[in-house]
């Protein structure tokens, strides 16, 4: 008797925890920082496209300063991006010495109709330069005309004379939000605990999506979606 009740209470349970199974989705790299409840992940409800852009630029080797502009002013929607800078250089050629870890703008949200400019960027360091531009959608709104990105080069020193090296746009499309769930999805975890995936459009996998950390901004990050598993 005891036996059987057993059963019936484990066979309960395993119901029960099936039938209540947390929605997640799994990334192809740990994620960097904790992502709490608050957090919010940003998609495109698309198979194609991504609310995410990330563009190498390559600077002239005579260059000793950059600085990039992005201009969200052309747009027609409320948009509202996330976008970021690094630099990585060549700094030594006989001993090769190579930086990997210069962060020329952290993660900073630019909203229509505004203009965020990153300053000058000192590359005089390099014998060759790459600046390292994320540009990803944070909002639900159609857009249809990307943020503006500009990249400039100094053309003297020490002033504010500047020649356009590249412009590019994007990206666009309109996001879709889902939240994360759960106290935390922690460092360096790929299956993340998040709101119904096929509602949220995570079922368009193999691409790259924005995870939103709300509460601490430098704590974005952006992550490449593998799979998705619902409930």
């Amino acid at each position: 008797m005891l036996r059987k009740l057993f059963c019936l209470v484990f066979a309960s349970l395993l119901l029960f925890s099936t039938a209540y199974a947390a929605d997640t989705i799994t990334v192809l790299d740990g994620i960097q920082f904790a992502k709490p409840a608050t957090a919010d992940v940003y998609t495109l409800d698309t198979a194609t496209l991504t609310p995410v852009m990330s563009v190498p630029i390559t600077l002239p080797p005579d260059i000793s300063g950059a600085r990039v502009i992005f201009n969200s002013a052309e747009s027609t929607a409320a948009m509202r991006v996330h976008v970021r800078v690094k630099l990585t250089k060549l700094s030594g050629i006989s001993t090769l010495a190579k930086t990997e870890n210069t962060q020329a703008l952290e993660w900073t949200t630019v909203t229509t109709p505004a203009v965020l400019e990153t300053g000058a960027i000192d590359v005089s360091g390099g014998y060759q330069n790459e600046l390292h531009i994320d540009v990803c959608l944070s909002a639900t709104t159609a857009v249809t005309a990307g943020c503006e990105v500009i990249v400039q080069v100094r053309s003297e020193a020490s002033l504010d004379e500047w020649t356009d090296l590249t412009r590019f746009s994007g990206p666009t499309g309109t996001g879709v939000k889902s939240d994360f769930v759960g106290i935390a999805n922690d460092i360096g975890d790929t299956t993340l605990d998040v709101t119904d995936p096929a509602t949220g459009t995570l079922d368009h996998v193999g691409k790259f999506i924005f995870l939103e950390d709300t509460a601490t901004i430098a704590q974005c990050e952006i992550a490449f979606l593998v799979s998705q598993s619902g409930n």
